[in-house]
């Protein structure tokens, strides 16, 4: 049961990690060298799977470091709390989920377009036994474009990532798009579509998710933001609130 309940997780949660908090899709920025961004995020939702109503509250964090201009480390985890309720009992975990380590690099620069890769790793420290990690190495890799023409932009990725665990689909693939508005100097609006394949054998191949938000800047330096998730069919069907806050240095 727990290592179904993980599996849920890697399609409500999804297979792309890192992107701006809280947006689905990745974009193609980076940090410029020498310089460090702390992303400190929190969600918590409530969904239906096959495995009955599981909630879920997932603090996080991302430190990301440029490495020079064009290019980005990124190292994130985060903390799962699961409580899954069968119909029958309730059950709980709680821990560390896996570490992520991914490399961003911006390699296409052409006016307002950007093509950018993001291959990553993700590393088990997360305990399968409990539900909380896969319990086994594994990597992916993005592609990722941004369209910044003006006060409208628009991002998309096409992600891909190799699942080795016996029984589930092997692989996963996740594409996803998203509109954002600076509608004032410090206000930007922002709206995503993700489909991400099920990893389980049964049951639908894939799931469509959306958010849309907002992300409040009082400085340059800092950004917060809040977005409302919702999944449109099981394994993720259900609503999430994601709240974050943003430090660059």
């Amino acid at each position: 049961m727990r290592r179904l309940v993980f599996a849920l997780l890697g399609v409500i949660l999804g297979h792309a990690a890192h992107a701006a908090h809280p947006l689905l899709t990745e974009d193609t920025g980076t940090q410029g060298k020498g310089n460090f961004q702390l992303e400190l995020t929190g969600e918590r939702g409530r969904e239906s799977t096959y495995a009955g109503t599981l909630r879920i509250e997932q603090p996080a964090a991302v430190v990301s470091y440029g490495l020079v201009d064009t290019a980005d480390l990124q190292v994130g985890t985060s903390y799962l709390r699961l409580t899954l309720d069968d119909g029958l009992a309730e059950s709980r975990e709680a821990g560390l989920s896996d570490v992520t380590v991914d490399l961003k690099w911006r390699f296409l620069e052409h006016g307002p377009l950007s093509l950018a890769v993001k291959p990553g790793i993700v590393i088990p420290v997360g305990s399968e036994a409990r539900g909380l990690g896969r319990g086994s190495w594994t990597g992916g890799s993005l592609l990722v474009l941004s369209y910044e023409p003006g006060p409208v932009a628009f991002h998309s990725h096409l992600g891909y990532l190799y699942n080795n665990i016996v029984g589930e689909r092997h692989s996963l693939w996740h594409v996803s798009g998203a509109v954002t508005w600076q509608a004032t100097e410090q206000v930007k609006l922002i709206a995503d579509l993700a489909y991400d394949t099920n990893p389980l054998v049964f049951g639908a191949d894939g799931v469509f998710r959306t958010v849309v938000g907002a992300i409040y800047s009082p400085v340059k330096c800092v950004d917060l933001d809040f977005g409302v998730k919702r999944g449109f069919q099981r394994p993720a069907l259900g609503v999430a609130l994601a709240f974050g806050l943003t430090l660059r240095w």
